[in-house]
C-alpha cells in the first residue's frame, strides 16, 4: 500500500495487459471467491491471497512523519473490497479514506507460477514489491525512494492472526468490540539496504459490508 506518487492507474493495469477486462471483473462477486487450497496442477502460491475477497473495515495506526525519528502515530478507519482477476492472475482492491479528503487507492496484485512470487503495484502507479508468503506471514519488497532518498520498501502480510490479549491501544481504540480480525499488514523503509527498518504503518482486516471510514 503506500508510496505517495501519482500516475495513471492504468498504468498499473497495463502493465499486465488487464485493462480489457475490467467489464468481468466487475462482473465477479466476492462471494463467487471464496479461499481454497491449491488443487493438484495448480502452483502452491496461487491462492495466497483468497482471504482478502470481500468487503472490509480496516483500522489503520500510520507514522505522521517517516524517516525522521518521529514517534507520533495518527489512528483512522479505511474501507477496502477486493476481488479476483479473471483467469486467476491475481486479484485487485479498492482502498477508501477520509484521512485523505476522498481519497481512493487502488492495489493490483500479480502471481507468477514459474518462480512463486507475487507481484503488488499500490495505486496508480508502476512500483511494485516482491515476494511470497512462507506459511501465514508473506514479506514482500522492492526499491524506491522518499523524499530523494533511495530505499527498499517492505509490505509484510500476517494472515488468520488471533488478537492477542495485549493488543495495542490502537487496535483496541479502533476495533473495541474485538471483531475478528481475518490479517494484519504492515509497511516499512530502510535507508540503508535492509539491515535497519522503520515500520511507519499497520492495518488490519475486518468483514465489514457497511463500512465508512473515518479521518
Amino acid at each position: 500500500m503506500k508510496t505517495a506518487r501519482s500516475r495513471t492507474v492504468a498504468a498499473a493495469l497495463l502493465s499486465f495487459g488487464a485493462l480489457g477486462s475490467i467489464t468481468s471483473l466487475a462482473q465477479t462477486s466476492p462471494s463467487q471467491a471464496t479461499s481454497k487450497s491449491a488443487t493438484a496442477g495448480e502452483p502452491a502460491g496461487l491462492h495466497d491471497f483468497d482471504f482478502i475477497y470481500g468487503k472490509w473495515r480496516m483500522p489503520n495506526h500510520r507514522l505522521t512523519k517517516r524517516l525522521a525519528g518521529s514517534h507520533e502515530w495518527v489512528d483512522f478507519i479505511s474501507c477496502d473490497e477486493a476481488s479476483p482477476l479473471p483467469g486467476g492472475v491475481g486479484d485487485i482492491d479498492y482502498w477508501r479514506a477520509s484521512y485523505w479528503k476522498d481519497f481512493v487507492g487502488v492495489t493490483v496484485r500479480t502471481y507468477d507460477p514459474k518462480t512463486g512470487l507475487w507481484r503488488i503495484y499500490w495505486v496508480d502507479n508502476t512500483f511494485s514489491v516482491v515476494g511470497k508468503f512462507n506459511g501465514n506471514v508473506g514479506i514482500f519488497e522492492g526499491p524506491d525512494t522518499f523524499n530523494g532518498t533511495p530505499i527498499i520498501v517492505r509490505y509484510t502480510w500476517t494472515v488468520n492472526r488471533e488478537r492477542a490479549p495485549g493488543a495495542a491501544k490502537w487496535e483496541q481504540a479502533l476495533n473495541p468490540k474485538g471483531a475478528p480480525v481475518v490479517a494484519k499488514w504492515e509497511q516499512a523503509f530502510s535507508t540503508d539496504g535492509g539491515k535497519t527498518w522503520e515500520t511507519n504503518w499497520y492495518n488490519e482486516l475486518i468483514h465489514d459490508d457497511n463500512c465508512k471510514p473515518t479521518s
